[in-house]
């Protein structure tokens, strides 16, 4: 059995470019941890080849999604790398340059079009498909894997499902808009606040918003819910901390903490190595310790968290 997702079609045809290495610059960007929004209808995807050279691949894909997101205005919502390339960019490639694909969202084809239009001005070409094409391609992608093989072949939609049998998969059956209506909603919706007895150990998850990537109230819903699935219970509260605004890097940026109860210090250190695991700082404190440092998150330098990209 194989898990398949819209990743395996983009090794289909692209549309050839190549982002060239800017070694020489100071300010280097470093890859960014993946953002997170809703599903959006459009997708944009930026292709790109990387080139040896003195820089390493994570500079250089930094470099690109930061190209992108100021040209979009949004940031990427994925980026993949495809190994073996497509076919229709292998002859462009040496031996160890690499292929990369670079995913932005839209809610509407002509905010897609008006930024392919960006693209299109300094000679940059990229695809751009909806959620019927992509549904779709999926289909007779997998159609294709059945009647060549015996592969009873699986869907993991990102909702939260799981892996299931793609036939059985709502975004393949009647109603699939409908599906993806709900989908939105449930993203949308902030969870309830939970209520459990006040434990005695605190852990802080301070995280900040920005505001290209969509409504606050989403993003927040989304980390709660991919917090949750890390510490492995739901936290007791969040608060937006309106006192460190000045602390962002943009006035439009928002910062968050999230907080979650333990009855023991190993419980809580041990949450602490998954959210370590995934790169997000959080602060642990006892009950002595709390007043203090829950009026004092770290917003400056890399306690600075952005959202999760689930």
């Amino acid at each position: 059995m194989t898990k398949y997702s819209l990743s395996n079609l983009k090794k289909g045809a692209w549309l050839r470019g190549r982002d060239r290495c800017q070694h020489a610059r100071p300010d280097r960007a470093a890859v960014p941890e993946k953002f997170s929004y809703p599903r959006k209808p459009v997708t944009m995807g930026v292709p790109v080849i990387f080139r040896k050279c003195c820089c390493t691949t994570a500079e250089l894909l930094g470099d690109a999604i930061r190209q992108y997101t100021e040209m979009t205005g949004i940031a990427p919502f994925d980026w993949e790398h495809i190994s073996p390339a497509p076919e229709a960019y292998q002859w462009q490639m040496m031996r160890d340059d690499k292929f990369y694909v670079v995913s932005h969202g839209f809610n509407t084809m002509e905010e897609a079009m008006a930024a392919k239009a960006k693209f299109v001005a300094i000679n940059r070409h990229v695809n751009i498909w909806t959620e019927g094409e992509e549904r779709e391609n999926l289909r007779r992608h997998f159609e294709q894997i059945e009647k060549e093989s015996n592969e009873r072949v699986t869907y993991d939609g990102g909702d939260g499902r799981g892996e299931m049998y793609w036939r059985e998969h709502p975004f393949f059956q009647e109603g699939w808009r409908d599906y993806l209506q709900q989908v939105r909603r449930d993203r949308a919706a902030l969870p309830e606040k939970f209520s459990y007895p006040e434990k005695p150990i605190t852990m802080h998850v301070p995280v900040t918003f920005t505001k290209r990537l969509g409504r606050t109230e989403e993003q927040l819903a989304d980390a709660i819910r991919y917090f949750t699935e890390l510490a492995g219970i739901v936290p007791f509260d969040w608060k937006h901390m309106e006192a460190h605004q000045s602390k962002l890097k943009s006035p439009d940026d928002k910062l968050y903490v999230v907080w979650f109860g333990f009855d023991t210090m190993d419980g809580a250190l041990a949450t602490k190595a998954k959210f370590d695991a995934v790169g997000r700082s959080v602060l642990i404190d006892t009950e002595e310790d709390e007043p203090g440092l829950r009026q004092s998150p770290q917003t400056d330098g890399e306690e600075e968290q952005r959202a999760p990209n689930l």
